[in-house]
């Protein structure tokens, strides 16, 4: 099964249920009318596209984004949620074959467009198609790509969502889903659609009232979205020392995950796919991928999860960041760079340069902004270049 699949079973069963609530402004869908618009929009899709490309939906949280999201994945689509502050790199990474908005903002995504390097995209207008009669689900295995989730671009399959939404139902308990999150966000995504759609429960989205039943979650977007709250949901998670064995219950050591929700790597990075997505613990009998998400934390006895530090900046791990930046230019100093993030999730790179060098103003600010981009589809909000004479002076 995947999510539009289930959502044209909700339509007939519970058609004219409440299916997702917009708090700001009020608004709500049924099953039956969240299905036909979904179905409308795959047919629309269907018409100029060819299953296995990927759609970039650049709208606000509203109806309509569900809607292009879902309309994607029935048309056979890979899915692509880009957030407002990112767009750029995210179409340049993801080159999707076709960009979804709303009639409103059909001008202004023009004109983006337009300052981009690449042309050709077409433009879909997801609330101005007419209903269709219908539109045949077009075959996907699970392990299909379903979107591609960002920063970082990870490839999340149909069936790594419907476990993180089965693992968040676990969770939540029974009752209705009410998040403010923006379903461009990945935790966002599984409580605000893949859930309702999942379990059959109605969402609220855009609120933020009921504190009382907030809780404190890990969230890894390289594991679709949520890991635990508390305990892990659904999955296996272990404390791994330096060593690459499991550390002792209270320990604090690198957080790494297994479980049918790990998203089958990066896209169009697989060597880094290969060493965050296949790591193997040492001495473990029993052999199998683990997930190295780079944070810190440890287990208690009881087998809470505390996260004592998160590893990871604008969606990547530092170590990457600061291994493309050290290769950028030979007059930077062999393992002097660090990288962190700043404002969510902005990068900033700081690098020494070898002792005696002096390269022309500009020119190694330049070549690393340009590696990182071109490495990591990521452009840094700032690169800071420390003369090798700092070395001995303690700041470094």
């Amino acid at each position: 099964m995947t999510l539009s699949e289930l959502l044209a079973f909700r339509a007939a069963v519970a058609g004219e249920a409440p299916a997702m609530t917009w708090s700001r402004p009020v608004s709500t869908l049924t099953w039956a009318e969240l299905d036909r618009r979904v179905t409308a929009v795959a047919a629309a899709l269907r018409r100029v596209t060819e299953p296995g490309q990927r759609a970039a939906i650049l709208i606000a949280p509203s109806p309509g984004y569900v809607v292009a999201f879902l309309g994607a994945l029935r048309a056979g689509l890979v899915a692509i949620p880009a957030g407002p502050d990112r767009r750029a790199r995210v179409l340049a990474d993801a080159e999707p074959s076709i960009v979804l908005a709303t009639a409103a903002t059909v001008p202004a995504i023009r004109r983006f467009l337009a300052t981009l390097d690449t042309c050709g995209h077409r433009v879909l207008a997801v609330d101005a198609v007419p209903d269709a009669p219908g539109c045949a689900e077009v075959p996907v295995a699970p392990s299909d790509v379903a979107y591609l989730q960002y920063p970082g671009g990870v490839m999340v399959t149909h069936a790594n969502v419907l476990a993180n939404a089965r693992q968040a139902a676990q969770v939540l308990g029974e009752s209705a889903v009410v998040t403010a999150l923006p379903p461009s966000d990945p935790l966002g995504l599984v409580l605000g659609v893949a859930v309702p759609i999942v379990t059959g429960r109605p969402a609220v989205l855009g609120d933020a009232s009921a504190p009382e039943a907030l809780r404190a979650c890990y969230v890894v977007a390289e594991a679709t979205a949520l890991v635990a709250c508390g305990q892990p949901a659904g999955q296996l998670v272990a404390i791994v020392g330096r060593d690459g064995r499991r550390v002792p219950a209270g320990d604090v050591g690198e957080i790494w995950v297994s479980g049918p929700n790990v998203a089958r790597g990066y896209w169009k990075r697989p060597q880094e796919s290969a060493r965050v997505f296949c790591a193997l613990i040492t001495g473990d009998d029993e052999p199998r991928w683990w997930l190295r998400t780079g944070d810190q934390g440890f287990l208690d006895v009881a087998g809470e999860l505390c996260v004592t530090g998160r590893g990871l900046v604008a969606g990547y791990r530092p170590e990457d960041l600061e291994a493309t930046a050290e290769r950028a230019h030979p007059a930077i100093r062999p393992r002097a760079a660090s990288a962190f993030a700043v404002r969510g999730d902005q990068a900033v790179v700081v690098l020494e340069l070898a002792d005696g060098v002096v390269p022309p103003r500009g020119e190694v600010e330049r070549a690393v902004r340009h590696a990182v981009t071109a490495r990591h589809g990521l452009t840094l909000r700032r690169v800071v270049v420390l003369p090798g004479s700092l070395a001995g002076d303690g700041l470094w």
